[in-house]
């Protein structure tokens, strides 16, 4: 958090998505809003998607309404044709990525 922090006047776009990332809080303060959000995202037919795709449609969702990502970029994001040989489920994070530093 710290390294992205000292950043952000070099990345400001991708700094400030990786700060709403590495930052989510483990309860929300705005919990009804969520779920609410997530309700229209995870409805009957997508009910397999995994918990780190419905994570991250979450932040690009908020990231869009933010105008820090553009919708005509998403777009075209989500219509490049996948990696051969390699399934998004399945990518391993190491121990510990998501992590919360306290700064003090």
């Amino acid at each position: 958090i710290a390294w992205w922090h000292g950043r952000r006047s070099v990345y400001p776009r991708l700094s400030r998505m990786a700060l709403d990332y590495l930052t989510i809080p483990a309860t929300s303060v705005d919990v009804e809003r969520l779920f609410s959000w997530g309700r229209i995202l995870l409805s009957h037919l997508r009910n397999r998607m995994s918990a780190q795709t419905s994570r991250a449609l979450l932040c690009l969702g908020n990231w869009s309404l933010l105008d820090i990502v553009k919708d005509e970029d998403v777009k075209k994001v989500a219509n490049l044709e996948d990696i051969p040989g390699e399934d998004p489920e399945d990518v391993e994070m190491a121990d510990g990525w998501d992590g919360i530093m306290v700064l003090h």
